[in-house]
């Protein structure tokens, strides 16, 4: 229902407030002042008629205000996916679904006349024949027993309470005075003249209060019987219109028998005046009252589809000047402004990565699971999701403390200081080394360990030390195509002493990570910056290349999806449309949305980027749990100390970004003995979500398989070296040999043992960079798993902390 009123020359206009001109109204003056004098009684049923004349009542009429003014009625704002389904309803202190009357069935209609009003559609606004009854009767009772506001009347007094911005204005509109019943009186007089009655009706079922947070029959309907006002039987209107007299006497989850009560006096009017058979009446009063109540929560993203999308939905638009000025202003437009916010949300892609995190991570679960989904092309954000419900946790402590790890409403996922992403930004390593001119064969030794005088490095007691592979037996020479797939920490950081540092930040901003955490130091210095005073990248802080500084996930999903898309970077975009109904139009408005997509980066070097990811999935970290049965490219993560892991992937029409790690503090509590495994790479649980998400998505959504861009040709051929011979050596000192000759090193038995066999033997040809196997005394087999899990001894199977003293 729009606000709109037919003024005396017939025009209508619509908007937040409506004038409504009183006129002088000669020929109904002497009805006018009857009225006011009947009202007066009414008010002061013993003190009579001292004091009060019709000059008086004429005077106090022709004194009133000459303007109604009629707010828009508060409603809550709608958000929906982009399929048009509802996502979350934003209600504030007023829960109100404005509805046509048209709508609402004739035995609620019915209803509500009878109790309230019986000769609505015969009074002209003012019942002078109620009102003489009822003074009859409080004048015999001496006190109010009876009450003799038409439903107009009754509008008019809600209208006046809306409408009030002050204690004394709302004070004015409640307040048990002749002045307030004298304006109730004048304003419904002329409403009649302007409006049709199934018009005034229209509005009163609106704006009525039903109690229980219930504004309006559509939102009563709904609170009280989880019904459309359409649905509404014969004892649910009879109880819904007795609750209009006192909403909390008559609430029936409060006082039902009360409530009964009311039910049945409202049934006994009904049929009185024939709205109601003797067979309907007997079976509507023993009829029981059927409440169904859902749940609901305090916060309404709570009871969203899709709660953690909801929350930062939220967050964006009070945080956004261009919608309105300040932060209160921004609630109350989303809490009472009836706003419809049309966002990006896919319901396939949001059940998929919902049901794969929960699925692989269960809520309980001490890890949390973030999920953040984006088209490419667009910046369309289609979900964002984590592995827990959201809502306070039940403990009531702070997300660094807590012990309830079913509940969080932390939405991970966007947090840019959350978690580190470990290899996954070695991908802005690799398209920063495209663009400088380095060709995919560019060849590294790397080994095990490398200290590097560009990019020093200290341990934790401040002394020199070397960056380290995870896995201590990985060592070789290396291409700039194999060291992706195999994640090779070594060769990344000779990588960064080619490119630079600053280099390779730039490039992640380009693409489109935001973090504070990966602008230069000196910009985070400046007094202008958002980011002051926040730890940024410096030009000789080699460990930011293999994943440091924390970024949000939201923002790794962005930048692959730059890859995706051939280098053109497109912001996240949540939000499709803001409108506001007024009368019977939407109304657009302004918000805040990302600029317009770009080309930051050449073609072909996107290009060749995906073509070296392609080959994680298909033969590198993530080729064991992150195939999905069509092109796809990506790359894992292990943070330091196995606080984070991370995988970010694509196809041409979807990136995915997964995170894990726990929330308490990800270095305080790292990725160990989780769900059965000793240590959590990024090539085992985030995999798992990434390619369970990807493939529900991708059959939901049925997208037709794309293929990627061809692999590059640049490969070298990788070097034949001789096998030195190790059998007598220690195995540390054995493996140091055999590093340093080209190879990697595969232990079986005691690592602290002599080598008495290996394979191949001594003198051997074998191709640079794959192992060779020793066979220590006194022992079983023995392997060492890389940072991010290729599967040499299966998922968690690694054996890293048994080599810790070898790099101390």
């Amino acid at each position: 229902m729009g606000t709109r009123v037919r003024t005396a020359a017939g025009a209508g206009r619509a908007g937040g407030r409506v004038a409504f001109t009183a006129r002088r109204m000669v020929g109904a003056l002497f009805a006018s002042v009857a009225a006011g004098l009947v009202v007066a009684l009414l008010a002061a049923p013993v003190v009579g008629l001292a004091g009060i004349t019709a000059k008086a009542g004429a005077d106090d009429w022709l004194a009133l205000p000459e303007n109604l003014n009629v707010t828009a009625l508060v409603e809550p704002s709608r958000i929906l996916d982009a399929k048009g389904n509802l996502v979350a309803t934003l209600v504030g202190e007023q829960y109100r679904e404005v509805v046509p009357l048209a709508k609402v069935p004739v035995v609620m209609r019915q209803a509500i006349i009878d109790i309230e009003d019986a000769r609505f559609y015969e009074h002209s606004g003012v019942d002078y024949r109620g009102m003489i009854r009822a003074y009859l009767a409080n004048r015999e009772s001496g006190g109010v027993t009876q009450g003799a506001s038409t439903i107009t009347q009754q509008y008019v007094k809600n209208v006046l309470i809306q409408g009030a911005t002050t204690p004394e204005e709302r004070e004015a509109a409640t307040e048990q005075t002749v002045d307030r019943k004298l304006r109730e009186a004048r304003y419904a007089l002329y409403l009649e003249e302007h409006l049709s009655k199934d018009e005034i009706l229209e509005r009163y079922l609106n704006i009525a209060y039903f109690g229980d947070g219930a504004y309006g029959i559509q939102a009563a309907a709904k609170r009280y019987f989880s019904v459309d006002v359409s649905e509404l039987t014969l004892p649910q209107a009879a109880l819904l219109a007795g609750l209009v007299k006192n909403p909390t006497a008559y609430n029936p989850a409060l006082h039902p028998e009360a409530a009964v009560s009311r039910r049945g006096l409202v049934l006994a009017a009904m049929r009185e005046h024939g709205h109601v058979g003797d067979a309907d009446l007997a079976a509507a009063k023993a009829a029981p009252v059927g409440l169904r109540q859902p749940p609901r929560s305090t916060d309404s993203c709570a009871d969203s589809s899709a709660p953690f999308f909801c929350d930062h939905v939220r967050r964006l638009l009070l945080d956004d000047r261009t919608l309105a000025p300040d932060e209160n202003a921004a609630r109350k437009l989303l809490y009472e402004g009836g706003l419809t916010i049309r966002t990006t949300l896919d319901p396939v892609a949001q059940g998929a990565a919902t049901s794969s995190a929960r699925e692989i991570v269960p809520p309980g679960n001490r890890v949390a699971a973030g999920v953040a989904m984006v088209r490419p092309g667009t910046g369309e954000v289609l979900a964002l999701t984590e592995n827990r419900d959201f809502g306070e946790v039940a403990d009531g402590q702070g997300p660094e403390t807590t012990t309830d790890f079913v509940h969080t409403k932390e939405v991970y996922p966007v947090k840019e200081t959350a978690f580190s992403p470990g290899s996954t930004f070695k991908t802005f390593a690799l398209v920063a080394a495209l663009e400088k001119g380095l060709p995919l064969s560019t060849t590294f030794m790397a080994p095990a360990c490398y200290t590097s005088e560009k990019l020093p490095r200290k341990d934790d007691r401040g002394k020199p030390a070397c960056y380290a592979n995870s896995d201590p037996n990985e060592a070789g020479l290396f291409s700039l195509t194999t060291a992706t797939w195999h994640s090779v920490n070594t060769y990344y950081i000779q990588l960064a002493e080619q490119v630079g540092i600053l280099k390779i930040a730039e490039m992640a901003r380009r693409l489109g990570v935001k973090s504070c955490r990966v602008q230069e130091q000196t910009a985070n210095l400046r007094s202008d910056s958002p980011c002051k005073g926040t730890n940024g990248v410096s030009a000789v802080d080699g460990s930011f290349t293999i994943g440091s500084n924390e970024i949000s996930t939201l923002d790794l999903a962005t930048a692959y999806a730059t890859l995706a898309a051939h280098g053109k970077r497109c912001d996240p975009r949540f939000i499709t449309s803001i409108t506001q109904r007024v009368g019977g139009a939407d109304r657009p408005l302004d918000f805040d949305q990302p600029d317009a997509c770009e080309q930051v980066l050449n073609p072909r070097i996107a290009d060749t980027a995906t073509s070296v990811l392609e080959g994680v999935i298909n033969q590198g970290t993530a080729a064991g749990n992150g195939r999905i049965g069509r092109p796809a490219a990506g790359k894992t993560g292990t943070a330091e100390g196995y606080s984070a892991a991370s995988f970010a992937g694509f196809i041409p029409q979807l990136s995915t970004a997964v995170t894990l790690a726990d929330p308490r503090g990800p270095t305080m509590y790292p990725l160990r003995d989780v769900l059965g495994k000793r240590v959590v790479y990024g090539g085992d649980f985030p995999t798992m979500i990434w390619a369970r998400t990807m493939t529900r998505t991708i059959e939901g959504q049925q997208l037709p398989v794309e293929p990627l861009p061809p692999p590059d040709n640049t490969q070298p051929v990788a070097p034949l070296g001789v096998v030195p011979n190790v059998v007598g050596k220690s195995v540390p000192e054995a493996v140091t040999i055999l590093q340093g000759s080209g190879f990697a090193a595969q232990v079986a038995g005691n690592q602290n043992g002599v080598v008495v066999a290996q394979n191949p033997p001594s003198g051997s040809q074998l191709f640079l960079g794959q192992p060779v196997t020793l066979f220590v005394a006194g022992g079983g087999p023995f392997q060492v798993d890389d940072d991010d899990n290729r599967g040499r001894g299966g998922p968690g199977g690694g054996q890293r902390d048994a080599w810790d003293w070898f790099f101390d």
